[in-house]
């Protein structure tokens, strides 16, 4: 019976060691350091419960920084008025990294979102404002639009004002209003039809002997390409929807 028991003893004694209870836990506890505002305000009195209730992390006041909340840095997760705040982890804490997890969720956006302080602007998502750098071409523009309506007629409308009925290219409008039209323009020489009939001074080469073209050529110099480019950014873009209706 001795032997028995201690080989149950034994036994018990390696279920305890393997049982997640025994295991060390996880800390569900987390330091903060934040900006005053967003204490006086109110806004980490509400949002904080509401994460503990939905993850059992919280946050404990008397434990050193694990991520920090503050104007200007970290990942953006609040604005108010002007002033975006970010969050920014300083530790691998567990319970601090689902903190920051949570307030850059869909779940956390919308719990800011909900809060209404007593005084002052109410906190929302960030708002980015996109920032278009559009390319810039120097160049003459009355001068690029002689170039454009003396060869670039040929296939199409080079202006609002062309009332011509070519409908089997794109005109320079419609063009202009797609996203990649610079690139476009950029290279249109070595584009098809183009380098059949056409040449930019020092840049394209000499037409194929066997295959002369069948238009009457087109020979640019670099500056008029310069001016077409200057002038194809100084049309207005079409509405391509009311374009395609009109058609």
């Amino acid at each position: 019976m001795g032997r028995i028991t201690e080989l149950l003893r034994q036994i018990a004694l390696v279920a305890v060691m393997a049982s997640p209870v025994a295991a060390e836990e996880v800390p569900r506890t987390f330091g903060m350091s934040f900006d005053e505002g967003l204490s006086t305000s109110g806004l980490l009195d509400y949002i904080l419960p509401r994460f503990a209730l939905k993850t059992g992390r919280r946050f404990d006041p008397e434990m050193a920084a694990d991520l920090s909340l503050a104007a200007g840095q970290g990942a953006p997760f609040a604005q108010r008025g002007d002033v975006v705040y970010g969050v920014d982890l300083l530790t691998d804490s567990d319970a601090a990294m689902r903190f920051r997890d949570w307030l850059l969720s869909e779940v956390g956006q919308n719990t800011i979102s909900t809060f209404a302080p007593e005084t002052g602007d109410p906190y929302g998502p960030v708002v980015i404002e996109e920032v278009v750098e559009e390319d810039y071409f120097e160049g003459d523009i009355p001068a690029g639009r002689l170039v454009a309506e003396t060869h670039c007629t040929r296939c199409h409308k080079v202006s609002p004002e062309d009332r011509s009925s070519i409908g089997s290219t794109p005109s320079f409008m419609a063009m202009r209003a797609l996203p990649d039209w610079a690139a476009r323009f950029v290279s249109f020489y070595a584009l098809n039809p183009h380098p059949a009939f056409l040449q930019v001074d020092g840049i394209s080469a000499p037409f194929d002997v066997s295959r002369p073209p069948t238009i009457p050529p087109v020979l640019l110099t670099l500056d008029e390409v310069d001016n077409l480019l200057a002038y194809v950014q100084s049309v207005a873009p079409a509405d391509l929807g009311a374009e395609i209706q009109h058609q």
